[in-house]
């Protein structure tokens, strides 16, 4: 294999990663808290696009923002693990700096 085609193969996957990362990216996640109390969506880049809060929540103010922290956090947590697997697929579970 010459550097010509190296040079070719890189490329070719380097493309094949940006797609994927965009992909991923505008994806819709849902998350929820364990009592289904707060629900919404995050995007794969952690952009909130929606949040129901059960109005039984609004009287306390404390706990509302102990279970938001909580339930977005867990969120987050859960799309950057499932956005390592996936496109840790791609790579060959190779870790590559700054691709995540």
């Amino acid at each position: 294999m010459n550097i010509n085609q190296l040079m070719k193969q890189a490329q070719q996957m380097q493309r094949k990663l940006t797609k994927a990362q965009n992909e991923f990216n505008e994806r819709a996640f849902d998350f929820a808290s364990s009592d289904q109390m707060i629900s919404g969506q995050m995007k794969g880049n952690m952009e909130i696009i929606s949040l129901h809060i059960d109005e039984s929540l609004l009287s306390d103010k404390a706990m509302l923002e102990d279970m938001l922290l909580v339930v977005l956090n867990e969120a987050r947590k859960k799309i950057a693990n499932q956005k390592e697997e996936e496109l840790g697929k791609l790579t060959g579970n190779v870790n590559i700096p700054n691709l995540f």
